[in-house]
């Protein structure tokens, strides 16, 4: 019988060792005997491969590995051969878009542990690669609600840039699939909607899992009522810093849950991850009523109430340099009184994503895509 020191070298071989809530999360997904088998997969190897080396019948051990890579996503296949590696936001083979009767028992519990550790310990390593950063731009950027953009007479078609305008960025998509908001369905600190995240095409193509999948593909109609419907309920799009359509999932973050902006806020350095759109928040001091919507939708602290310059009532005041331009304040003004207005040029977006900082040093980053598998 194999001990459960398995646990402590899969933890440490995966890239947290010693870590007492990845051990726990490993125990509630494998058995000590599947995590030795398991761990034979560390580095990308063929059923062939393996089978010869443990001297195991080739189809009982293909048999094993369908089960782990197309059910419980423990690992990450190609053609021919298997990984057992994490990966981003879900670890493993995207293991949080399972239907929830694949989830093995205490799954939520464990995972959610296990994710804070995470959050924690890679905050620290992700600063130092953002300040090291060698174009000092950051690699990702607030896409403008394009609602918000409707209700601002002063911003004329022209002038928005196909690439931060999502009824454009939706339709240069092949495949958009919807999926819950892991962030959300984990931590459920707030009442927003889960069904929030797009995986776009090459993302769907790299999926090997789909029959036990809860996803579902989305006509472009329906991801742009999506999208809509998110920008209504104050959630921001976060893209890629570029001039390009995303290439795996478009993010519809609160500051609540989000497992990337939740503790980037905390610091205070949000300017260092996240560039603003190249829109910006004003209000109408005559039709504001002061009724702090525009205040309490805001995530960025960019808007104060402050004495009206006309009177004594206190209106809404927009503070240029938290204001991140993503329009959650707009949607939510009844009395129409907040519009955007166009204050950076198109130069403001790079045609192409900013280099970042090297990964190496990242608690557990050992992330495989799919296509570097044979």
């Amino acid at each position: 019988m194999v001990s459960n020191d398995i646990y402590v070298e899969a933890a440490e071989k995966l890239g947290w060792p010693g870590s007492a809530s990845c051990i726990n999360y490993l125990k509630v997904l494998f058995s000590p005997e599947e995590g030795k088998l398991l761990l034979e997969f560390i580095i990308p190897a063929t059923c062939a491969q393996v089978a010869k080396k443990l001297g195991m019948n080739e189809a009982d051990l293909q048999a094993r590995l369908d089960n782990f890579s197309k059910k419980r996503r423990l690992l990450f296949h190609g053609k021919t051969e298997y990984v057992f590696q994490l990966g981003l936001h879900g670890f493993f083979n995207a293991i949080i878009v399972s239907r929830e009767e694949d989830l093995p028992p205490g799954f939520w519990k464990a995972y959610a542990e296990f994710h804070k550790e995470e959050m924690l310990l890679n905050l620290p390593e992700r600063i130092r690669r953002t300040e090291a950063n060698p174009s000092g731009i950051p690699g990702s950027r607030v896409v403008p609600h394009r609602l918000a953009i409707a209700a601002s007479p002063k911003i004329k078609k022209e002038d928005v840039l196909w690439y931060e305008d999502m009824a454009q960025i939706l339709a240069r998509e092949e495949v958009i699939s919807l999926a819950p908001c892991g962030c959300r369905r984990e931590f459920h600190n707030c009442d927003k909607p889960v069904w929030t995240c797009f995986h776009f095409g090459e993302v769907e193509k790299q999926d090997a899992n789909p029959e036990n999948s809860i996803k579902r593909i989305l006509t472009y109609e329906e991801a742009l009522e999506t999208s809509d419907m998110c920008e209504k309920a104050g959630l921001l799009h976060l893209m890629g810093n570029n001039a390009d359509i995303p290439k795996i999932v478009l993010c519809h973050c609160c500051d609540d849950c989000c497992s990337t902006l939740t503790p980037i806020l905390a610091t205070g350095r949000l300017r260092q991850f996240y560039a603003p759109s190249r829109f910006q928040a004003v209000v109408d001091e005559e039709k504001c009523i002061g009724c702090q919507t525009c205040v309490e939708r805001c995530y960025f602290n960019g808007i104060m109430l402050r004495p009206s310059l006309t009177g004594k009532k206190k209106k809404a005041h927009v503070l240029g340099w938290n204001c991140m331009g993503c329009g959650a304040c707009i949607l939510g003004c009844k009395q129409g009184a907040i519009t955007f207005e166009l204050v950076r040029p198109p130069e403001h977006i790079p045609l192409t994503q900013p280099a970042q900082g090297s990964l190496a040093g990242v608690p557990g980053f050992t992330y495989i895509r799919q296509e570097t598998l044979k």
